[in-house]
This record gives structure tokens, C-alpha cells and sequence, in this order.
């Protein structure tokens, strides 16, 4: 049975108006944030990790995870032998759960759809889950993540079906691939992200690979 506050938790992450506010509502969650996520049957960590070591070859390649959180990501990363991780997220909360993991060689409070502190090409991959949502990280986050990931190298991330039309992602994605700075590599179904908690959250995992 789904503990009532947890669902209480999960419409103030997703009802969130404001950078504040969502990181307020994800600094209170962050004790009780995996266990949560394991009881609503979160299903992308399992999905974007299978398409993660598919595309991503090399082990000592610089990955960026981009709304780390508590590091979950990072960690199922870290077990299949990626070892050179750096995270960013707004919650400092998230961040100290994340740093306790042991994944990441350095773990940086960032805020996507800002620009991010890092230079041209620095990753080689970048993997984001659960952060381009309803409420979460704008469409124009795609913008850093493009310029900060090199040629050739790999963006997986969710993103939550309902926004991807109203919340601009289409157009997005459709403009940096006329611009030519990525094409789509895959992508899944649509899928019930949480489906013990909310099966109407839908989900699809994309692959793209960053162009020169």
C-alpha cells in the first residue's frame, strides 16, 4: 500500500511553480526519496540504464548527470562500471544523499534551463530521468546540455509525455535537429513511469546523439 504522504510529496514536486519551490519540496523529500520511488515501481532508472550501456561504450567516458537527485541514477551507473560522474541538481538536499552514494567525482548545485558551469564538449554522455516533467526543467535546458556534451557523444533522458507539446519539447527537439546540432539515435514507447503510485504518468526515454 502507497504511504499517503508520498503521494502528498509527489503532487508538490510535480504542482511545483517555481525553482523555489521545487526545491524546497525536493530538499524535504530527499530522506524519504528512493524508498518512495521503489514503492511507486519507478521504472526508468531500469529502461535509461539498458539504452545507456548500448550507446555509451566506453567505461571511462565523462558523464553528466543532470538533476542527479539522490544519486540513484548514478549509482545503478556507477555498479556497471562508469566511474568518471559528475552530478548537478537544485536541492542541496538531494546533492548530500547523492554525495553518499560514493558515484559521482564531484556533485555541483545547478539549475537546468540556466546556464550551466561547465565548458564546450566537457562530457562525452549525459543521462537525465524524472527532471523534464511538469514543473521541472524547461525545454531550453536541452540548449546547455547540447553545447557541454562533444560530437558524437550521447543525451538519454525521460520525459513526461504530457509536456512534450505543451511544454515546448517538440519544438525544441525539432530545432536542434534542423540546426544540426543532434539527431534522434531511439526511443521507447510511452510507458507508466510509476505504475504502483500513478499509472496515467507516462513516460518515453530518448536517445540523441550530439552532432558537430
Amino acid at each position: 500500500m502507497i504511504d499517503p504522504a508520498s503521494s502528498q510529496t509527489l503532487k508538490k514536486v510535480y504542482g511545483a511553480t517555481s525553482n523555489d519551490e521545487l526545491k524546497e519540496a525536493y530538499d524535504e523529500w530527499a530522506d524519504d526519496y528512493d524508498a518512495h520511488l521503489t514503492a511507486f515501481g519507478w521504472k526508468s532508472p531500469a529502461v535509461a540504464a539498458g539504452l545507456f550501456s548500448r550507446y555509451v561504450r566506453n567505461r571511462e567516458a565523462r558523464v553528466l548527470d543532470a538533476g542527479a537527485g539522490t544519486g540513484l541514477m548514478g549509482e545503478l551507473l556507477m555498479m556497471l562500471g562508469y566511474d568518471n560522474q559528475v552530478g548537478i541538481d537544485l536541492s542541496e538536499g538531494m546533492l548530500a544523499k547523492a554525495e553518499e552514494t560514493g558515484a559521482y567525482r564531484e556533485l555541483r548545485q545547478m539549475v537546468l534551463g540556466e546556464n550551466l558551469d561547465f565548458p564546450d564538449n566537457h562530457f562525452d554522455a549525459c543521462q537525465s530521468l524524472g527532471v523534464f516533467t511538469a514543473g521541472h526543467a524547461p525545454a531550453d535546458g536541452f540548449d546547455e546540455l547540447v553545447r557541454i556534451v562533444a560530437p558524437g557523444g550521447f543525451i538519454i533522458f525521460s520525459l513526461r509525455d504530457v509536456v512534450y507539446i505543451d511544454g515546448g519539447f517538440k519544438a525544441k527537439f525539432d530545432a536542434l535537429a534542423a540546426e544540426s546540432r543532434w539527431e534522434l539515435v531511439e526511443q521507447t514507447p510511452s510507458y507508466a513511469a510509476l505504475p504502483y503510485e500513478d499509472p496515467d504518468i507516462q513516460h518515453v526515454v530518448y536517445v540523441y546523439r550530439v552532432l558537430d
